[in-house]
């Protein structure tokens, strides 16, 4: 023991190093180094496919319906613009899309190209209805700003079909 500091002085090891080492302990340390590794490796496939929003394979998620394909976002970003595309195949002089009250509570409408004709205020959704002049498809961009961080499901209906949307909304 050195009198100077109480420190007991490593033994020399017989590849002459003098260290005193923790070899399990450094064994245990490694072993998370490399499993958070593969978590970041994981995170990064997970951007990279779009699971976290604004870009990737699958960021967008495609609705059909008879007479129309709605593109919406799967994942979106909490104060982030993204936008909603609505494309009508079917003739007609006009095009109406329903969407329920909990869209509406989580996101805020920055700009409809082209802006609706009428927009109907319904018993928990609001209506959207477009006049149709050409021959299809009409297309109709609603950009939109995610104002709340969560989980959130709501309804589209286009042409009196009716489908759930399901969106997540992260920090």
């Amino acid at each position: 023991m050195d009198q100077d500091t109480g420190l007991a002085i490593p033994s020399v090891r017989p590849d002459g190093l003098q260290l005193d080492e923790h070899r399990a302990r450094q064994r245990r340390y490694w072993r998370m180094q490399r499993i958070a590794w593969w978590g970041f490796g994981a995170v990064m496939l997970v951007a990279v496919l779009g699971l976290t929003g604004s870009g990737g394979v699958f960021h967008k998620q495609t609705i059909a319906f008879a007479d129309a394909t709605v593109e919406i976002p799967r994942v979106s970003r909490w104060e982030g613009s993204d936008d909603l595309s609505i494309t009508f195949h079917g003739p007609g002089d006009s095009h109406e899309v329903i969407i329920t009250q909990p869209f509406f509570d989580r996101f805020a409408i920055e700009r409809i190209q082209p802006e609706p004709d009428q927009n109907p205020l319904l018993p928990g959704a609001q209506a959207m209805r477009f006049a149709a002049t050409d021959a299809p498809p009409h297309q109709v961009k609603v950009d939109v700003r995610a104002m709340h961080f969560g989980w959130t499901r709501f309804d589209i209906a286009v042409g009196g079909e009716t489908r759930p949307v399901s969106l997540l909304v992260l920090p």
